[in-house]
């Protein structure tokens, strides 16, 4: 299929038909490539929320040792009183 160029502000674009779009299950996203001097376009499939709860323990994790750190440098210095020198 022949198609035109487009301008799109400093870019280009070209219209894909929604023929195509639905043959390869392209909806909101792709991934572009360039392989040999040739542009590849691939559908990008993600599941709702993918990644949310590792990216929930990681933050959580994070947090942890946070608190932990604060505890340390809170801590009271030790109190001279009780050594005999």
């Amino acid at each position: 299929m022949l198609t035109a160029m487009r301008q799109i502000g400093n870019s280009k674009g070209v219209l894909i038909p929604a023929a195509f779009l639905a043959s390869c299950q392209i909806k909101d996203q792709v991934d572009i490539q360039l392989q040999d001097g040739q542009i590849v376009i691939k559908p990008v499939h993600r599941t709702l929320r993918e990644g949310w709860f590792s990216q929930a323990a990681s933050v959580q994790a994070t947090t942890q040792e946070h608190a932990e750190n604060q505890a340390w440098a809170n801590a009271p210095l030790a109190d001279d009183s009780e050594w005999v020198w």
